[in-house]
């Protein structure tokens, strides 16, 4: 369950842009230069500025406001993700307290 938790989040925070936990850094864009042909995901030099453009797999921030008023009316059985809805703040649009929840019955 710890993997399933873990493969999540960092989808989640690197499709959403959430800075300080996503995947898509400097070194990964680095790697990109190096590595690959894609010329859209390198770093840009302007001067003494290096910026990171914008990835094409990370969501609008109209879209992600979608996504966290899905989350926030989202329903489970109880035991089952049942408190997603009350971790999730659509004025800030982040998600709070994200922790394996253990079923009573296991």
């Amino acid at each position: 369950m710890h993997i399933e938790k873990n493969v999540f989040e960092n989808v989640f925070n690197t499709v959403m842009d959430v800075r300080g936990k996503t995947k898509d850094n400097i070194k990964a864009r680095l790697d990109v230069a190096l590595f690959y042909n894609r010329k859209n995901m390198e770093l840009v030099c302007d001067g003494s500025r290096v910026t990171k453009p914008r990835a094409s797999f990370v969501l609008e921030k109209n879209a992600q406001l979608l996504v966290y008023k899905w989350l926030k009316s989202l329903r489970f059985p109880n035991g089952h993700a049942s408190n997603i809805s009350r971790l999730v703040n659509t004025e800030e649009c982040r998600l709070y307290g994200m922790q394996i929840m253990w079923n009573e019955e296991s």
